[in-house]
């Protein structure tokens, strides 16, 4: 009795590591199998991803309270609401970007824009928390505007623009692959 070949044996020692990676040739990634090896991914990050910004804000509101400390002793109510005001306002990127996740599709370009807003409005106020904690408490309130201004005023705007340029890529790359353009859609 004599061995046949296995040509699926055969075709995988043939193969045996001499291709190339894709994008190693020059060749455009197909944006299926990238969706399709990245799922996993994708789903941890659209599952735990709405606690980012609640755990920023949790943090925040730690920071403020452990430097101004607003129950310490006697209790001024005038003081105990400005604590509270300012605490609120330093929650403002927090909230948006957890309003925007609330009521986007999860996973979606909107709410992938949100985490990542939060994610780095996030890490700029967790450093300017750790500078605030090690450095002298009456600079505190000039640290905490600076930041809100960052955040608010020059990150919310750039990661507004980053979507905007993913859209039209993702719009342009998907009209070119029907054999459309933006004229007639």
């Amino acid at each position: 009795m004599s061995k046949e070949a296995d040509p699926m044996i055969d075709a995988a020692v043939a193969d045996s590591g001499d291709r190339r990676p894709g994008w190693l040739t020059g060749r455009r990634p197909d944006l299926a199998e990238v969706a399709e090896q990245t799922r996993g991914l994708r789903r941890l990050i659209s599952r735990i991803g709405t606690a980012c910004p609640v755990f920023f804000a949790v943090v925040t509101v730690a920071v403020s309270s452990a430097i101004a400390q607003p129950l310490r002793g006697g209790v001024d109510i005038g003081q105990l609401g400005l604590w509270t005001l300012g605490t609120l306002v330093l929650l403002t990127p927090f909230a948006a970007a957890l309003a925007v996740m609330l009521n986007a599709r999860r996973g979606g370009l909107v709410w992938t824009t949100a985490l990542v807003f939060s994610v780095i409005a996030g890490i700029i106020g967790l450093c300017v928390d750790v500078n605030l904690l090690r450095a002298d408490p009456q600079s505190a309130s000039l640290s905490f505007v600076s930041v809100l201004v960052v955040q608010v005023v020059v990150l919310a705007p750039v990661c507004a623009a980053v979507a905007f340029l993913i859209r039209i890529v993702s719009d342009s790359t998907r009209l070119r692959a029907t054999g459309k353009n933006f004229d007639n859609r």
